[in-house]
């Protein structure tokens, strides 16, 4: 059966709403019932990051480069632990997912390991993890948000009181990535207000190129002041060892932040 351009190969539906995959031959894609892509796998490549908005999300290595310990905030496909299980052999992962099944499928479908011991799956919502997670580890050098509902991002985790949590959970010289999707404006703006209280405006904005959407980064630390030409030998860097183009990242940073 055919689907958002390519072969139905997996359907169903808990309580949150359907769960579909979808196949092109050479891309795997998780969907939550609209042709918006929540996950891509390519099948040639487990570790690559195929969506624009994650490789965005990655730019969060040009404020902390060698994370030891990241949580991410909504499992998908599993395509950002994957991507960090590949180039960080030393890093350990909690990955916090509300819906049971969308973990199941990351195993079954999009080559998530289910024995890696680097990787620790909490069932949950990210929200009530971090505001409860002095019982687990409370300084993660990168926390990724990426929660997702069928109709945009989840509401839980564009609020004040989730990015304070956040901040609480980071390492001195730790890191925030949140994928803003695509937001009505006053929403945009009351998350990213949020976003700046928290991190005392140690923020940058990403737009997401070809998406309409946005990646909002936030650090512990302070951000240089010109951190296009401090962090330029980084990003060249990075993009050596992961294959990512990180320069691109740091020239839509400089864009997007010139102002602020």
């Amino acid at each position: 059966m055919r689907r958002y351009d390519g072969e139905l190969i997996h359907a169903s539906r808990d309580d949150h709403g359907p769960i579909e995959v979808v196949e092109d031959g050479r891309v795997r894609s998780l969907h939550f019932g609209s042709r918006s892509r929540q996950s891509a796998l390519l099948l040639e490549r487990p570790e690559a990051l195929v969506l624009a908005y994650t490789q965005s999300m990655m730019a969060s290595l040009l404020l902390h480069s060698a994370p030891q310990r990241v949580l991410l905030v909504g499992l998908g496909g599993g395509s950002l632990a994957r991507f960090l299980l590949h180039h960080y052999p030393d890093c350990y992962i909690d990955a916090v997912e509300l819906r049971p099944r969308v973990v199941e499928l990351a195993h079954g479908y999009f080559r998530l390991p289910e024995d890696d011991p680097r990787l620790n799956i909490i069932p949950g919502e990210g929200r009530q993890f971090l505001t409860h997670a002095a019982l687990r580890h409370s300084d993660y050098d990168l926390i990724l948000v990426d929660a997702f509902h069928g109709t945009g991002m989840a509401e839980e985790v564009a609020e004040a009181d989730f990015f304070a949590a956040a901040r609480g959970r980071l390492a001195d010289e730790g890191a925030l990535a949140v994928n803003l999707w695509q937001q009505p404006a006053q929403r945009l703006r009351r998350t990213l207000t949020g976003l700046r209280d928290a991190f005392a405006g140690r923020c940058l904005q990403l737009p997401v190129p070809t998406r309409g959407n946005l990646v909002a980064l936030a650090a512990t630390a302070p951000i240089p002041t010109h951190f296009a030409t401090v962090w330029d030998l980084r990003a060249h860097a990075l993009a050596r060892f992961t294959g990512l183009d990180f320069p691109a990242f740091l020239e839509g940073l400089a864009e997007a932040n010139s102002s602020a």
